[in-house]
């Protein structure tokens, strides 16, 4: 049976972390304490172990002699001939000196008094086994069917059988007690003495079998469980290889325990013996290579040899457990592969261990390699004694000491690291949160400056406009009016005129930066109430059909400067050159029939002048018409009016806040007719 490999510390979480390495003198003596103590837990294990069955126990019989009768008929021989032979119990063959056919061992005893309540009968056996008692049927390990079978499962140790003895077949006088002996299997012949006596006396004695009992159960559940839990996480983690092989391993060391846990076998012959085997080569073969990475040391060749181990030896030993090879025959070469290919893997593990507690030497690696050498131990003591040299010292099946130490330390190990990774990932938490915080702080500072910045940036560049319409408009005038004043001997009515029309620039311009919100009424309204004069003092007559229209998203902010601008140039132009007795300002909506193409709103400048001429110029005044109009994401066209004379001019404004300006202009729709200026001047 495979021993336990135990599993090493993490590395990143073992204590010591940060102190300062052990001396030279002390890695020796470590190695020394660690190459010494094995054996000797091993031989005090096996001495505590044994030593309880051996002391006697008060009203307690115990059956250690037995007549050895070769019959195989299922009936307890009546008459005893020449065949017998007397012998001492425990009885225990090896395979090739196995009895080839069932034998009978009749026990006799002597009841001086007659017993008073129901007795116990308890004994171990590894074949199948029919107990009489008196020539009555008392009990049978298997179906009387299948009494003459030989059991095809690999098996160590014994399994025990207690029946309950009526009180009135426990006369005074001489009984005898015949057990038939099956076949026997991989694992040879055994029967142990029998002990018969009041339950009391034979729980007390059977206590140590329930302990062992017990404890492979409990081992087998426990590696089960660590097992799948480690598989989960290496599921979620996926770059952690550590996680699944050392799943992999707690898992074959449940199903090797399995056994012992289970009254029947989970597959039928001869795959169970090879579901065994193939987890005793897994186990085996897994041991180096995890303890190398759970200990840090780095050795590829280690992980190399493994998998090299578990290639060969999987489908050799898989295919020996199929034809039932013995393990005991060694006259074949099977066994001493098996076992000696087993021996050099846990050797290995245990090379490992000491060569981790060698480089770094801390306690951690100490019980490491502690736990490995007990394993390796263990498992020569009870593969020596019962298939080597069996029934030359009674040893008992201590493998589960090493599967119970090495679960407890896998689980140990891991509740270390998933608490260590918990509290790395709050203090990584922590950390985060004050460096968010920092951050967050900076980011503010950062923000105030330039939200300040950008104040200061925004008051410069309002400040710069203004300056600028000042400049284009206020001061276009003021140079207007000086340059007359200079040239012209002016009357005070006509010093008055011009000193109103700079006003009225200034007022505009005020007006202008007043309204924000995009609305196009406000906008052209007051336009009209600055301009009004002006274009009636120039013989103008102003038509007035501007509608209700949306508010324009464009217009907002500093928007609204831009038309009035555009508006302003195209009807200076209008009183200027177009020689027109009208001019209609007009607006409306215009709406797209294409699927998901943007509405607009129109505004049209018409007059009845003299129209447009057949080669207009790119004056500046038409270059800022249709610079401010880009600006707006509008489009801006001349055109002659349909059914009259003089010039229409178009200006469309998209509602969407923007527009693809390689769309085609919208047609006009509804609206109250044209109406433009002059725009080619």
């Amino acid at each position: 049976m495979p021993g336990p490999m135990p599993m090493p510390p993490d590395p990143s979480t073992g204590a010591g972390a940060g102190a300062a390495p052990p001396s030279q003198q002390a890695r020796w003596q470590l190695l020394v304490l660690a190459l010494l103590l094995p054996p000797l837990l091993t031989v005090l294990l096996h001495f505590l172990a044994v030593a309880p069955g051996a002391r006697p126990m008060p009203d307690l019989l115990v059956i250690d002699r037995a007549l050895w009768v070769e019959d195989a008929s299922l009936q307890p021989p009546v008459a005893v001939d020449g065949r017998a032979a007397e012998m001492r119990l425990p009885l225990y063959r090896a395979v090739d000196a196995a009895p080839a056919a069932p034998v009978w061992l009749l026990c006799r005893f002597e009841l001086s008094r007659a017993a008073d309540a129901t007795w116990v009968l308890a004994l171990s056996h590894r074949t199948p086994v029919l107990v009489y008692l008196n020539g009555r049927l008392l009990a049978n390990s298997v179906p009387l069917p299948d009494a003459d079978l030989p059991p095809r499962n690999l098996q160590i140790g014994d399994r025990p059988l207690l029946a309950n003895v009526p009180a009135d077949w426990l006369t005074a006088g001489e009984h005898v007690l015949a057990v038939r002996v099956g076949i026997g299997s991989a694992a040879g012949v055994s029967l142990s003495r029998a002990r018969l006596g009041p339950a009391e006396a034979v729980e007390a004695a059977d206590r140590p079998r329930r302990f062992w009992a017990a404890l492979r159960t409990g081992t087998s559940l426990s590696a089960l469980l660590i097992g799948t839990l480690l598989l989960f996480t290496w599921m979620v983690e996926r770059r952690e290889r550590l996680y699944v092989w050392s799943a992999l391993h707690l898992l074959m060391l449940a199903l090797l325990l399995a056994p012992y846990a289970l009254e029947r076998p989970l597959l039928p012959a001869p795959w169970w013996r090879m579901a065994l085997d193939a987890a005793d080569v897994l186990a085996k073969g897994l041991a180096p290579l995890v303890i190398a990475s759970w200990a840090g040391v780095g050795l590829g060749w280690v992980r190399r040899l493994s998998l090299g181990y578990l290639a060969v030896a999987l489908p050799f030993d898989v295919a020996a457990a199929y034809v039932n090879l013995p393990w005991t025959d060694f006259a074949q070469p099977w066994p001493w592969w098996a076992l000696g290919s087993r021996f050099a893997m846990l050797a290995l593990a245990a090379g490992v261990a000491l060569h981790a507690l060698a480089r770094l030497g801390d306690a951690q690696r100490l019980a490491l390699a502690l736990l490995a050498g007990t394993a390796l131990w263990i498992w020569v003591a009870v593969s020596l004694f019962e298939l080597v040299l069996p029934g030359i010292v009674r040893v008992v099946d201590l493998n589960v000491v090493a599967y119970a130490g090495w679960t407890l330390w896998v689980a140990l190990l891991l509740h270390r690291r998933l608490v260590g990774e918990r509290c790395r990932e709050r203090q990584l938490r922590e950390e985060l949160a004050a460096q968010l915080d920092a951050r967050t702080d900076e980011l503010k500072v950062q923000f105030a400056a330039l939200q300040s910045a950008e104040r200061e940036r925004t008051a410069a560049s309002e400040r710069e406009r203004l300056l600028q319409e000042m400049h284009d408009g206020l001061g276009s005038a003021l140079m207007t009016a000086k340059m007359r004043a200079a040239s012209e001997d002016l009357s005070s009515t006509q010093m008055v005129e011009l000193l109103d029309a700079c006003l009225r620039e200034m007022r505009l311009a005020v007006d202008t930066l007043s309204v924000t919100d995009g609305d196009l009424g406000v906008l052209l309204g007051n336009l009209r109430h600055r301009l009004g004069p002006g274009l009636a003092g120039a013989g103008v007559e102003l038509r007035w059909a501007v509608g209700y229209t949306p508010q324009v998203p464009v217009l907002r902010g500093t928007g609204g400067r831009e038309l009035v601008r555009i508006v302003q140039e195209v009807l200076t132009n209008v009183m200027q050159h177009s020689g027109a007795g009208t001019v209609t300002l007009a607006t409306g909506r215009v709406v797209s029939d294409a699927p998901g193409a943007a509405d607009w709103v129109r505004l049209t400048v018409s007059d009845d002048g003299r129209g447009m001429p057949d080669q207009p110029s790119l004056g500046r005044g038409v270059r800022g018409i249709r610079r401010r109009a880009a600006a707006l994401g509008a489009r801006a066209e001349w055109r002659a009016p349909s059914g009259g004379p003089g010039t229409l001019f178009v200006l469309d404004l998209p509602l969407a806040a923007a527009v693809d300006a390689a769309a085609p202009a919208p047609p006009l729709r509804g609206g109250p007719g044209a109406g433009g200026a002059r725009g080619a001047r």
